[in-house]
């Protein structure tokens, strides 16, 4: 039986401010005789963190369970049992840092660092055959910055809200200055989330530099001193702080983790009723989404995350009202069309069979709905392709009940235009304004394979696209419109080959016994591979495989022939499984994975 040990780590910039501890490594050590387990399994963490020396390291290095990665999101994954020779036992949980997260550039001189967590007692909880237990845990800011400053990572973590009403602002680009005695230093930039949100990585080195470097390095105190500029993507600027800001004491020689809260002061009313393009699913299109690769850049609301790309349906979020947003009070009207990257004035209208059902609004009507009295009801409004007639104004006769309320649906024309609803309530489509079937527009399918064990023979890749959104008078010109320059789309499976290859022998099927050896053929594939893994299971308690059975977390995969020796195995019947998952999300819903397997039976 098995213990599965999982869950999750961050560390604090600030309290505001947490981090995931992406790419660090979790170190399990069996307890020692020096060690008063009980205390130390009771005690809040916090008191028991601390930095291990070169001497401490080497005394614990023959206790060491096992270690695992902390993946993007910080969640962290082992698997114990006879192999580790662990049978529930309280273990104490160390981190392993080479680097730290998002830092720019490493010192040269800088060694790996290692501390202690804790010590834990896991709650375990039998699970389908196994024992699993769950820990999360957030290291205090004060400590996690004394470990990022051993690395020379140095970051502001802040907030930008309007003034007067504290609301965030999104979409504003943030500068940050170091007051210097010759020449100011430029910190670096960003650009504020939905949540007006902004993060600003730079490295010691940054702020400790003069124009004479690196013959002279002065800074007139220990830290930066730092103060701020903003812009709107139209480059106004709207915050100008004075250098002298930067020397004020809350300003003044920060520490390796900042913290700040920034408004900006917008007096006039912003444009309630442009119509605008915001967001592929959750994903903002501005700052959650790379310009450069087309991938996002981090999980949004638990999905998605780094470099992940899209696929299937993807939700075009964003408002377009039912009037023109200024001049006569025109119907307005709204359309996507998309290019390849490879040919981006070539646009494509997005209709028809590209388009899958949404809903973008409602919509009061009155209908028999419980008898033969009209009363006002609730009639939901899609915009759907192929496949619906549209709907302008149900009017079923006769006495009532009428039955269900038939949805109002909306057709793009061929031109892939779509006209907001004058009866919708609201002032206009407001979120989901189209569905794209990314699949029917950019195709996907299997790549072509050679077999397991073999090489893939014509690795597929997904496509880069740009989508435009554009907005007008019904019959008019168009007056508004933004894009997402740069979106990877990427809708071919991946392959996942698994067989024996003792299966493929002459005179040989899979109902064949095996008695000595095993020959596990495996390929995998993909542009966006997530993660992939090989495991055998069985009822059979069989001895461990050494070294682990193939895995990776690298896209494209791989493929190979793995052999093992089974002679000592039990006689029983066995399970090979090849599991894999792509980084992909259809800005809502992520690529769940999937399992091949081949069984053989042990004589």
């Amino acid at each position: 039986m098995n213990y599965i040990f999982k869950g999750k780590l961050c560390g604090y910039i600030c309290r505001e401010c947490p981090e995931p501890l992406d790419g660090l490594k979790v170190r399990l050590y069996r307890t020692r005789k020096e060690q008063n387990v009980t205390l130390l399994a009771v005690s809040d963490p916090n008191d028991t963190l601390g930095i291990l020396s070169d001497e401490q390291l080497k005394e614990k290095g023959s206790s060491l369970i096992a270690e695992a990665v902390i993946d993007e999101r910080g969640n962290f994954y082992f698997e114990l049992g006879e192999k580790q020779k662990y049978n529930g036992e309280a273990f104490e949980i160390d981190i392993y840092c080479e680097t730290v997260p998002h830092l720019k550039s490493r010192q040269n001189n800088q060694r790996p660092i290692q501390f202690t967590v804790t010590v834990l007692q896991p709650q375990w909880k039998e699970v389908e055959g196994n024992y699993i237990g769950a820990w999360e845990y957030c290291i205090p800011y004060r400590f996690w910055c004394t470990i990022r400053a051993r690395f020379g990572a140095w970051v502001i973590c802040g907030k930008v809200t309007v003034c007067k009403t504290q609301m965030p602002v999104a979409g504003l680009k943030v500068f940050a200055f170091d007051v210097d005695w010759l020449q100011d230093d430029a910190l670096g930039s960003a650009v504020t989330d939905a949540n007006g949100k902004f993060r600003i990585d730079y490295t010691f080195s940054d702020f400790n530099r003069t124009p004479l470097s690196p013959f002279i390095n002065f800074e007139l105190v220990g830290g930066p001193d730092i103060y701020f500029r903003i812009e709107d993507s139209g480059g106004t600027v709207l915050l100008d702080e004075p250098r002298t800001r930067g020397r004020q004491n809350d300003r003044e020689n920060v520490g390796s983790c900042f913290c700040v809260e920034l408004c900006v002061d917008v007096d006039s009313q912003p444009p309630f009723k442009n119509p605008w393009f915001t967001h592929v699913g959750d994903f903002h299109i501005i700052t959650d989404i790379s310009a450069v690769t087309g991938l996002t850049n981090a999980a949004v609301f638990g999905h998605g995350g780094p470099n992940y790309a899209f696929f299937g349906g993807m939700k075009f979020k964003g408002f377009c009202p039912k009037t023109a947003p200024s001049g006569p009070p025109l119907p307005m009207q709204y359309r996507f069309r998309y290019a390849p990257l490879s040919n981006p004035l070539v646009l494509t209208p997005i209709t028809g069979a590209a388009v899958l059902p949404v809903l973008v609004g409602s919509r009061l009507i009155q209908w028999k709905l419980f008898d033969d009295n009209l009363v006002w009801t609730f009639q939901s409004i899609y915009v759907q392709g192929t496949g619906a007639t549209p709907d302008p104004t149900p009017t079923p006769g006769g006495p009532g009940p009428w039955g269900p309320v038939p949805a109002h649906i909306i057709n793009p024309d061929t031109d892939g235009w779509i006209k907001v609803d004058q009866n919708g309530l609201d002032d206009g489509f407001y979120g989901p304004l189209v569905r794209f079937n990314s699949a029917f527009a950019i195709p996907g399918g299997s790549a072509p394979e050679n077999g397991a064990g073999n090489a893939v023979t014509d690795p597929k890749n997904g496509t880069a696209i740009r989508i435009v959104f554009e907005a007008g008078p019904v019959g008019g010109a168009v007056t508004f419109s933004n894009e997402l320059s740069n979106v990877l789309v990427n809708n071919w499976t991946e392959v996942r080959l698994v067989n024996l290859q003792q299966f493929l022998g002459g005179g040989s099927t899979p109902c064949s016994d095996l008695m000595n050896d095993l020959n596990i053929l495996y390929t995998t594939d993909h542009q966006q591979m997530a993660t992939w893994n090989v495991n055998i299971t069985s009822a059979a308690s069989f001895p461990p495989i050494s070294p682990p059975l193939p895995s990776g977390t690298t896209p494209r995969g791989a493929f190979g022939n793995r052999h093992i020796d089974i002679s000592s195995w039990p006689s029983c019947s066995y399970l090979v499984r090849l599991t894999s998952r792509r980084a992909l999300t259809d800005g809502e819903i992520d690529d769940d994975g999937d399992t091949s397997h081949v069984t053989f039976c042990k004589a």
